[in-house]
């Protein structure tokens, strides 16, 4: 059993599809192709069946569907739950059909979990999540807008660590979040200060593409692993969660 973890999957499913069942030009709402990911789903389907056993468990962290409403979702939430192994999943900023962490739960299938502000067990081992947000100091933030919500975000990964230790003290630690918890330009945070805090071994992170992956910040950070798992900076395919 292993865990692995690929982030932004962007699907957008209009209707009920298999996995090798799709119309590119009648069920996909919302092609990647602009961006250079051209019929991306497939690069995914593929490389996720060549990779993860049935036993195996997938870390998606955020911005999994583009659908607006959780009915259009499911459709996307179906087609991942064809794929091999159990899913782990947590929002993004794109996941707007998420408002209501209980009806997402609601409409999840069998073998696939929601994180957001909590956490779960998988192969015994505490996964922590939340969506984190914009970092004071990148150049994306504006303070005005931009500070309640990160703080927050960091309240509810502080909430969500706290459960576990109390629950699991001697249980290693992962957390998935989908903003990156520091980059090149933005060196600390009230994130990494609590992955520090609750020894937190691995933190896999997407939200960054293309040009942005230069501000990406990997391996050993403080103690703490930084995994960066945007689909397309891991070329579509599940990687492994680097524990060790």
């Amino acid at each position: 059993m292993s865990i692995y973890a690929i982030g932004d999957l962007h699907l957008s499913f209009n209707k009920p599809v298999g996995l090798y069942d799709v119309d590119f030009e009648t069920d996909v709402d919302k092609p990647m192709d602009i961006f250079g990911w051209e019929r991306h789903y497939e690069k995914i389907r593929d490389r996720w069946v060549e990779t993860v056993g049935p036993e195996d468990t997938v870390l998606i962290p955020g911005d999994i569907s583009w659908a607006l409403r959780l009915e259009q979702a499911r459709y996307d939430l179906e087609w991942i739950h064809a794929l091999p192994g159990k899913k782990v999943l947590s929002p993004g900023n794109h996941c707007y059909y998420a408002q209501s962490k209980k009806k997402v739960r609601e409409a999840l299938p069998e073998g696939m979990e929601w994180v957001d502000a909590d956490y779960t067990l998988v192969e015994g081992k505490v996964v922590a999540g939340t969506r984190g947000w914009n970092l004071p100091g990148d150049s994306m933030w504006e303070e005005e807008t931009d500070r309640k919500i990160y703080e927050r975000q960091v309240g509810r990964l502080k909430m969500a660590l706290e459960s576990a230790a109390k629950d699991h003290p001697d249980k290693e630690r992962i957390v998935m979040l989908h903003f990156p918890p520091v980059t090149r330009r933005v060196v600390s945070s009230g994130y990494m200060d609590l992955l520090k805090e609750y020894d937190v071994k691995v933190c896999v992170y997407g939200h960054l593409h293309g040009r942005s992956h230069r501000d990406a910040v990997e391996g050993q950070v403080e103690g703490v692993r930084l995994q960066l798992v945007s689909c397309d900076y891991i070329g579509f395919a599940p990687v492994p969660v680097q524990l060790g």
